[in-house]
């Protein structure tokens, strides 16, 4: 039988459980990652699970804080690699925030309809 560690992870900016798995902002894998809740869209739903670096990055977006600076990199990709995967992540909780707002409000229009 296959049983999954968890840990606790708490940081100044999120807390929560975590166990091994794929981070899905950054494409990570076999990392500690945290579930931060559903994914839903097109009639389906996912877990949504990303590393603590990542789920750190999400909760200060959320909260209206400027993303902080890359460390310095010896590779030739530095910042403009990481501009483009925040901006990724940032359009992907966008997307998904959206097309849940989109399928809580055709599912109360509907329950409207059906009601009269």
């Amino acid at each position: 039988m296959n049983v999954s560690t968890q840990v606790w992870v708490q940081t100044d900016a999120i807390c929560g459980w975590a166990e091994e798995g794929n981070c899905l902002m950054c494409g990570r894998t076999r990392v500690l990652v945290m579930w931060l809740g559903p994914v839903v869209g097109f009639g389906r739903s996912r877990p949504f699970h990303a590393c603590e670096p990542c789920a750190v990055r999400l909760a200060r977006w959320v909260r209206g804080a400027e993303p902080e600076p890359c460390e310095p990199t010896v590779t030739v990709h530095g910042d403009a690699a990481f501009q483009r995967r925040y901006d990724t992540a940032v359009n992907s909780v966008a997307a998904v925030t959206i097309a849940g707002i989109l399928s809580l409000s055709s599912v109360a229009a509907g329950l409207w309809l059906g009601a009269r």
